[in-house]
């Protein structure tokens, strides 16, 4: 097996959670970048603060040249497929696991893309391990909340809009048609009236979601975005409010209680969750239940005052779904050097799936530009 101590490594998203997601990875690995795949107007949604950080070098470059990238690394690091993706030979692709909402996307086949899957815990790896191999690393992105400083660097943060003599809840919704944004907006801001209430919409809110974006009433409670951390603002509350949003799982790892936001969802089981989806298929594990508006001050009260009884709860599923020990970056590290100098060899199966969907994604580009020159055609007639 080839020795590779030091390989180059890049990792790609397009929005900036994604970046927030990987960034104490980047700042660990020696030479490591973040490269933002131009898609429409994305990359104007990022602080520019978080593009001219020193320590982790973020490189723009466009969405119609990904292919380009093939061979400049030794390995790419992904959330979920880039642009072009299914070109690559030359580069090993590893994909780190980035939530657990939202099963029949999260446990896709695309996964087979990969010659390393990335993951937090045993639950993940149980799914993943058939299109990949894979690696139980935990999360790096929480190793900062494993650190004595991390939230009382936070409290320190926030101290303007903290009013101590109060709780405070957080409000994190997903986005799209299993968001409460719609149904519960009105009532969470009703919560300022005993509480501090934080709102942070989901990145796609931001970026896809003009409608829902313009209904924040940014005067009366504080509101957050894409650029901003969710662990930061969870080391400042006192519990999450959430919906189907990957947010639950983060506040299930930093032992936060959960109140779950209920929406008639029957009709929407398919693309985005199913009856496998943790957040539909074990909910009431997850947190307390509300099912309208009019009840969400009282769960959030009883949460709150029964907050050991809740984590309690969900504790056993949290050891499955979490390897919580400490120094996740460094496990994340060592397995894409291993990964660098040959240690991971798709089996059988894998390498059937994988092929399968390598044909499927150039399918899928074969029409698309079909369908671009027959536009082109249309218009010149």
């Amino acid at each position: 097996m080839l020795s590779v101590k030091n390989p180059e490594i890049a990792f790609v998203g397009w929005n900036p959670f994604q970046l927030l997601h990987v960034r104490s990875l980047i700042e660990a690995l020696p030479g490591a970048c973040f490269i933002l795949e131009k898609r429409k107007d994305y990359a104007s949604q990022f602080d520019a603060d978080l593009l001219a950080d020193p320590d982790v070098p973020v490189l723009i470059w466009p969405q119609s040249k990904m292919r380009q990238l093939d061979g400049m690394f030794d390995i790419i690091v992904c959330q979920t497929p880039f642009t072009g993706i299914q070109h690559f030979q030359n580069t090993k692709i590893a994909m780190i696991q980035y939530g657990y909402a939202k099963e029949p996307h999260n446990y896709g086949a695309w996964r087979s893309l990969a010659d390393l899957n990335l993951v937090y815990g045993r639950f993940a790896a149980d799914k993943i391990k058939h299109f990949s191999p894979v690696e139980v690393i935990g999360n790096p992105r929480y190793d900062s909340w494993q650190d004595d400083g991390f939230q009382a660097a936070a409290r320190k943060k926030f101290e303007r809009i903290i009013d101590n003599n109060r709780r405070t809840v957080l409000y994190a919704p997903t986005w799209g048609y299993l968001s409460s944004v719609d149904e519960y907006l009105h009532v969470v801001y009703e919560l300022s009236k005993k509480y501090n209430v934080l709102v942070k919409m989901h990145h796609n809110t931001e970026l896809l979601e003009p409608s829902r974006r313009d209904r924040m009433d940014l005067a009366r409670v504080s509101h957050f975005g894409a650029n901003d951390s969710l662990l930061e603002l969870l080391a400042v509350s006192d519990l999450l409010i959430s919906d189907y949003s990957g947010a639950i799982f983060d506040s299930i790892f930093c032992r936060k209680p959960v109140v779950l936001l209920d929406i008639d969802i029957q009709q929407k089981v398919g693309n985005k969750i199913d009856e496998y989806s943790l957040e539909y298929a074990r909910r009431s594990e997850l947190g307390c239940l509300v099912s309208k508006p009019s009840e969400l001050f009282s769960a959030v009260s009883k949460t709150l005052n029964d907050s050991a009884i809740a984590l309690t709860k969900v504790e056993e599923l949290r050891a499955e779904l979490f390897n919580d020990s400490p120094d996740a970056t460094k496990r994340a590290s060592d397995a894409l050097t291993a990964l660098a100098s040959g240690a991971y060899i798709p089996n059988q199966i894998h390498s059937y799936i994988r092929n399968a969907m390598l044909e499927l994604y150039s399918s899928k580009e074969e029409l698309a530009r079909a369908k671009r020159k027959a536009k082109r055609q249309q218009g010149q007639g």
